[in-house]
Parts: C-alpha cells; structure tokens; sequence
C-alpha cells in the first residue's frame, strides 16, 4: 500500500488533504482577521492552522491566493443562506427580502471576522479590491432582482432595470457599511431595525 492509500486517523489521503485545506482557510481567516493583511504572515498563518508551511504551499501559490480563497468561502457561505431564504417555501416578496436579509445580518454578525476579511481587508491591493467589487456586485445584483420582486405590477417581468441596479447597489453599499460598524463596534443601529429600514426602502423604491 503506497502512501497516499494509507489510512491514518481515521482519513485517507484525499480527506486529509481536504482537511489540511480547510484548516488553512480557518487560520487564515483567524490571522487576517486579528492581525490584518499587511502583519500577516506565511508562519503565522501556519503556526495557527498547525501545519508546517510545506502544507500552506502545497494548496495555494502564496498568501494572496490563500486570502482571496478565504474570501471566496466566504462568498459561498453567503450565497448559501441566501439561496436557502429564496427558496422559502410560502413566503411572499417582502418575507423573502426579509428573510434574505436576516441570513446576511446574521451570518456576519455571528462571526465579524468575515466582515473584517471580507469586506476591510479586501481594500489592501487592487487584486483584492476587484474582487470586493465583484462581490458586492453580485449582491448589488440579488437587491435589484429583490426590487423587481416586490413590485406591485406588471413589471415584475425581466431584468431589473437601470433605475433598480443603482437603487440595488446603493442598498448594498449601505447594508455593507453598517456590517463594518458592528465588526468595529461602531454600530448604533440594531440589526432589526436595520432590516426593517431596508426592507421598507426597497419596498419604497421597487413601487416608484
């Protein structure tokens, strides 16, 4: 039996690669996280996960790369509780956004690394920024779809309109905004309240 047939602890080889994998993007966002992009380092980052950095390289070119599939996790983590709020049974327009927006809130408040990750240290290099932007964009994009759901008549067919995108990414970057103040405790306005506002504008904007 070579060594990559071998069973240890439990975990074949595929599995403990796997499994390396996500202890790096565990102690990558920790270190990114606590420590920021620019005083992260390989070692750390390694010393965390306890892994030696042989490990780090063998699933990632360099820390950019780590960073940025740490943000990605990120992202799909995301989209996985929107999509399971979208697919709500029952629930009219209005319930929906509500709900979409109770999945975002609270997945970002229940770890405001991701935040810190995600949405701060992601504006450290121009490769970092264009893939802020292509995130945001993308939930800049679910807002709009969210608008044209919630209006009252028959333009709920197509695509969202210009109109809608830019209300939709002006809602985004401010839902955006308000998650960086409660990572940095900065926030005043409790998350409820948030939601109901946002709801409120949305529903606001989608009828005009």
């Amino acid at each position: 039996m070579s060594d990559g047939e071998r069973v240890y602890g439990g975990l074949d080889a595929t599995q403990r690669h796997r499994r390396r994998r996500e202890q790096l993007l565990d102690a990558g966002l920790e270190r990114f996280a606590a420590d920021g992009w620019s005083e992260a380092t390989v070692a750390g980052i390694c010393r965390t996960a306890g892994l030696s950095q042989r490990y780090l390289y063998e699933h990632f070119a360099d820390r950019e790369e780590l960073f940025l599939a740490v943000v990605e996790r990120i992202s799909d983590e995301v989209e996985q509780v929107i999509r399971v709020a979208v697919a709500t049974p029952e629930a009219d327009a209005v319930v929906r956004a509500r709900l979409v927006l109770e999945g975002i809130v609270d997945r970002f408040a229940s770890d405001p690394r991701q935040v810190r990750v995600a949405l701060v240290e992601s504006l450290a290099t121009e490769r970092f920024r264009m893939r802020r932007r292509e995130l945001l964009a993308r939930f800049g994009d679910l807002a709009a779809r969210l608008m044209r759901a919630l209006r009252d008549d028959d333009r709920k067919a197509g695509s969202a309109g210009p109109a809608e995108a830019v209300t939709g990414a002006l809602l985004t970057g401010g839902v955006v905004e308000l998650l960086i103040a409660w990572a940095t405790d900065a926030a005043t306005v409790p998350p409820d309240e948030l939601i109901d506002h946002v709801v409120a504008l949305a529903t606001a904007a989608a009828r005009l």
